[in-house]
């Protein structure tokens, strides 16, 4: 989120000179448009039922409440009992807030492949797994007691089980797990030369804990990244090869291996939970991927992209604007751009402080119309991107602050989430959403189908009324744990997630995945906005069988960059496409 902010201390330099410009002196005339101008994926997305969550109302909008845990009895199901929904099944022995956030992310992640119904793992009851389609198991407590129902359907092998993480070895004795299974979760058994068919492993520090010094996962030839600060990975050993396959590898800073993912029979196990996504934490696409063994083993490979136009507004120099949009349309590549209704100056400039209206700029108007004539889908950006109070953490500027949350710089100059903007609500958002969309009918353009969250953070709330308004965002959405509501700062509440693919995420939302970041001005490091840094996190999302990789550009930056980026994904495999085609 910071880069995000970074990159917009720059729009405001790009747009010097601009509002001196000699206008056209009317707009274009209204016209109609393709569906695909302002719309999002033709399919939605599976949608979550059965998250309990704080910040939901008690109306439980989107399907989301149950109360105390207890299944809900109106999810869909199949003629045969077997249903198309996945069930998730995460841990609670640590508290609400600990099943929040690890539940949030599980849901999010498996509703690319359909509906989701998540429940506590105190709250399973014996042959709830054979009324759904899979289980998807987090084991993130070593205190959870597994309900006995939940251990005899995993064994009954009726259903493929995806399990993550602690408990496996509470699930049966060793002795009978290892027969049924061929692997032991215990570490006991062959010599870890037999262990994945790889030489023999140093066992120093290989712990009763696990395997500490963990960087990295390797799995289909690729090393996914892992902070070692998460603490020592759990061992296995595979007994018999025959029966038991191992599909990733863990690394150690010093280059030992271990055993990451094994399949047998129904279980797949993941000797950790991999359901966060972080740019130094990729490990989670090891798991995205496996989802489609569980869940859609038939999808064929296939590597899509998208590219994003960003933070166009009345500032913005049209001329920067045509060239951005001719390049990728030259180059044969759909593309989309989010647009900035209403720009409001600097707070510093006081009485003077502008406000000006994409009408006021028909230039602009026009060069919006040229890219949505080049194939471009517009996007909604927010209304003025920057909250119309005190700065916001900078200085009131759209394209510099945030609309939505309320945020600040501590001493050391760290971004701090503080909470949602003084009088927040589902009626403020609906009116600010309101004269967004005014403004851009008012400029004879088409009103966006999809919309993207300023600087990617707003309130639950406001995530919610963005669900009910339009059919799509394109961000990477903000999530929130029990106990944040009332305090500040809300940041060690917050939660940032992403997928590689298309899901609908728990505020009901279909969301368009936004996974690469973007090329900044002054990149403070080589690991984040560079093109090097964008495209090795499109690199390591090849893993993903049927990914969609997206990075955002704003055109000020000139179009070297952007063509750079373009063609050494397409060298990469991926095929840029449009929103309306995912």
């Amino acid at each position: 989120m910071l880069a995000l902010l970074l990159s917009a201390l720059v729009v405001s330099g790009a747009s010097l000179g601009i509002f001196s410009r000699k206008e056209p002196a009317t707009l274009p005339a209204p016209r109609s448009w393709p569906e695909c101008s302002t719309s999002g994926p033709r399919t939605p997305a599976g949608h979550t039922t059965g998250l309990e969550t704080a910040y939901d109302d008690s109306a439980g909008q989107n399907g989301q409440n149950v109360q105390d845990g207890q299944e809900r009895r109106d999810r869909p199901e199949g003629q045969d009992g077997s249903g198309d929904t996945t069930l998730v099944v995460v841990d609670d022995a640590d508290g609400r807030a600990a099943f929040q956030v690890h539940a949030t992310r599980a849901a999010n992640l498996v509703s690319h492949f359909g509906p989701v119904h998540v429940i506590r793992t105190s709250a399973y009851r014996s042959g709830l797994l054979d009324r759904h389609r899979a289980l998807v198991y987090l084991g993130t407590s070593a205190a959870q007691r597994l309900p006995a129902g939940l251990r005899g359907d995993v064994l009954a092998a009726r259903r493929p089980v995806l399990w993550m993480g602690g408990n496996i070895g509470t699930l049966t004795t060793a002795d009978d797990f290892a027969h049924r299974y061929g692997w032991r979760w215990d570490g006991a058994g062959l010599a870890p030369r037999q262990t994945l068919g790889q030489p023999p492993v140093n066992q120093a520090r290989v712990t009763g804990q696990g395997l500490d010094g963990v960087t990295g996962i390797r799995y289909k030839g690729a090393l996914l990244s892992r902070t070692s600060t998460q603490g020592p990975v759990a061992t296995f050993t595979i007994l018999d090869p025959r029966r038991a396959r191992a599909l990733a590898t863990a690394v150690t800073d010093d280059g030992r291996t271990r055993a990451w993912a094994v399949r047998s029979a129904n279980l797949t196990y993941l000797a950790e939970v991999a359901v966060n996504a972080d740019t130094d934490d990729d490990r989670f696409l090891a798991a995205a991927d496996l989802l489609f063994d569980l869940l859609a083993p038939g999808t064929p490979v296939r590597h899509r992209a998208l590219v994003r136009l960003e933070d166009i507004g009345p500032q913005s120099d049209p001329d920067a604007v045509r060239a951005a949009g001719d390049t990728l349309a030259g180059l044969g590549v759909p593309f989309s751009f989010g647009v900035i209704p209403v720009y409001r100056g600097p707070l510093p400039d006081g009485p003077e402080r502008a406000t000006i209206r994409l009408r006021d700029r028909p230039e602009l108007v026009r060069a919006l119309v040229h890219l949505l004539d080049r194939g471009g889908t517009m996007i909604l950006h927010g209304y003025t991107h920057q909250s119309d109070g005190p700065p916001n953490p900078t200085n009131g500027e759209t394209g510099h602050d945030f609309e939505f949350f309320r945020t600040h710089f501590d001493a050391q100059r760290r971004l701090v989430y503080d909470g949602p903007v003084p009088g927040d609500s589902a009626s403020w958002m609906q009116r600010r959403l309101d004269a967004a969309v005014a403004e851009i009918r008012a400029a004879r353009l088409p009103v966006p189908r999809v919309f993207e969250t300023p600087h990617y953070a707003a309130s639950p709330t406001d995530y919610r009324v963005i669900a009910r308004r339009f059919a799509a965002r394109y961000d990477r959405g903000s999530y929130f744990m029990p106990g944040w509501e009332g305090r500040s700062p809300v940041s060690p509440y917050m939660d940032e997630h992403l997928a590689p693919y298309v899901i609908r995420d728990v505020y009901g939302s279909v969301v368009i995945p936004e996974t690469l970041g973007m090329v900044e001005l002054r990149p403070a490091g080589p690991d984040e906005g560079t093109t090097e840094a964008i495209l090795a996190h499109a690199r390591s999302q090849l893993v993903v069988r049927d990914n969609v990789a997206s990075f955002f550009y704003h055109p000020f930056l000139g179009t070297e960059q952007l063509e750079t980026v373009v063609n050494r994904m397409r060298a990469m495999g991926y095929r840029f496409v449009a929103p309306c085609e995912l």
